[in-house]
């Protein structure tokens, strides 16, 4: 039996020659939104992309994977769900092969045969050969796999991702541009400042007195700090011809306000504090100082802390205590020097 005769599952394609044997499509089923299932093989992590933009790419394109950044020819990113839906594939149509070329070998070698009797023989034997029932179409499984909340369409190439978290690069063009990835951790942040407003009253309470809100608000304004600075030295590379020599020895020199308005007025021609405004770039100033407070200093005011900020009530050794609306407030702050900057 060929191969192009043999019974398939439904989700097998035609099946055609190839210089190393045959080939065969099999289909992968989406989900209601047209997406279907990756799963990178370096940190194991699903994410789908839409089946519509999949087809269009090249056939020998490489992916990215949208959380570790891992690079790899797009077929290494099949999930366990679909090579269980291949293999099964694979295992039937083998079965229908195997089955058709015995019944080949044995109808040729033993088909109906009536043997011309020997002088000395008192009988002869007539024997035949009768095909057997061929095994049943296997049914392959279904791929199931979990909903997504979130959709990504890369500024850069248009392609559209699902993802269950944060994300840093595009399937198919790679690193996304910092300004997308910064206003995507402004909302998560937000999001887990949020989170008491969704329990009930005993389970918040309890939280509460375990510190877990007030854990959130300090990491938003860790955060802060953090997402200006991967933000401002994209902006400095990109709009500053030899950037990393005008940087060089200057230390963690995004992590200092004045230090990076002085960068970006010296070399760059854009004025951030009056981007900002000077209401803002002094609280902002404050979310700086507050940040080195918590991070190395587990919290505890030092002189340095009010030389910056000079703060009625905060004495030295004091704890600084962060409240959710200070949290809230630097993360507002920092979303419009990331849109104003981005317009100029």
């Amino acid at each position: 039996m060929s191969w192009q005769d043999l019974p398939k599952p439904d989700g097998v394609g035609d099946i055609t020659e190839s210089d190393d044997g045959f080939e065969v499509s099999i289909s992968i089923p989406g989900d209601e939104d047209g997406f279907f299932g990756r799963e990178c093989p370096s940190c194991e992590a699903p994410f789908k992309m839409r089946s519509d933009e999949y087809k269009a790419l090249p056939d020998e394109i490489e992916l990215t994977c949208p959380y570790c950044g891992h690079r790899e020819e797009h077929s290494a990113f099949m999930s366990s769900a679909q090579h269980a839906r291949g293999l099964a594939a694979a295992e039937g149509l083998v079965e229908q092969w195997v089955h058709g070329q015995m019944n080949d070998i044995l109808g040729s070698t033993f088909g109906r045969r009536s043997p011309r009797p020997r002088r000395d023989s008192f009988m002869s034997i007539e024997w035949s050969y009768t095909p057997g029932t061929p095994p049943p179409v296997r049914e392959l499984p279904d791929v199931l796999e979990e909903q997504t909340r979130r959709v990504v369409e890369c500024s850069t190439c248009g392609n559209h991702h699902a993802v269950y978290s944060a994300t840093s690069f595009c399937p198919v063009c790679g690193p996304r541009p910092a300004g997308e990835k910064v206003l995507e951790a402004i909302t998560a942040a937000r999001e887990a400042l949020a989170v008491e407003d969704r329990l009930g009253e005993n389970e918040r309470e309890t939280l509460r007195a375990a510190g877990v809100f007030e854990r959130f608000a300090v990491d938003a304004i860790e955060s802060t700090v953090s997402l200006f600075e991967i933000f401002a030295r994209e902006q400095f590379t990109q709009r500053v011809p030899d950037a990393q020599r005008h940087a060089m020895g200057k230390g963690n020199v995004f992590q200092r306000l004045d230090d990076t308005a002085a960068l970006f007025s010296d070399h760059a021609g854009v004025d951030l504090v009056e981007l900002a405004g000077d209401e803002r770039w002094h609280r902002l100033k404050r979310t700086f100082a507050r940040r080195h407070v918590l991070t190395h200093n587990g919290g505890i005011v030092d002189d340095k802390f009010l030389n910056q900020v000079p703060d009625r009530g905060l004495r030295l050794g004091q704890r600084l205590v962060v409240r959710r609306a200070d949290a809230a407030q630097a993360l507002d702050d920092l979303e419009v020097v990331v849109h104003a900057l981005a317009r100029v």
